[in-house]
């Protein structure tokens, strides 16, 4: 028991050297935060931000897309919830991903011999909502196969 008292101590004292340099990070992050965009008034500030966080968001999702069913449903959910909180703006882009990501899926479905016509009409609907004209099948289909193509080739 002795032995382990010093070592128990230097375990504690980093454990509180933890806390407080993680304690001081936020409260440099957050002072820092809020000199980002000087020149703009508060909620212009935060809106921009806002806005950032959301493109990027929809950019790393991007990256870390895969071309399997699992990786693409993950997706999907992932930029419904993004959605929810992006700013109006933004939803005509997170729309035209879902669409294409809904595609995809019905196309690897398809391959699979799975049955495709919800994703497939999720994607119709989606895409008539941003003003496509042509939203039939055949162009969905196509849509879907360009985007596993292109990610193919990364």
């Amino acid at each position: 028991m002795k032995r382990a008292i010093p070592y128990l101590a230097v375990f504690v004292c980093v454990g509180f050297g933890a806390v407080g340099y993680l304690s001081a990070t936020r409260i440099v992050y957050l002072h820092k935060r809020a000199t980002w965009f000087p020149a703009l008034e508060a909620q212009a500030a935060e809106e921009l931000r806002r806005k950032a966080e959301t493109t990027y968001a929809i950019s790393v999702s991007s990256l870390v897309l895969q071309n399997t069913p699992s990786s693409i449903q993950d997706n999907v959910n992932y930029l419904s919830k993004l959605r929810s909180r992006a700013p109006q703006e933004l939803w005509p882009v997170l729309d035209l991903r879902l669409a294409k990501d809904y595609a995809m899926m019905a196309r690897l479905e398809e391959q699979s011999g799975s049955s495709a016509a919800q994703n497939q009409q999720t994607a119709q609907a989606l895409l008539r909502s941003l003003g496509w004209t042509d939203v039939s099948e055949g162009a969905v289909t196509k849509l879907g196969d360009e985007q596993l193509q292109s990610r193919f080739k990364r």
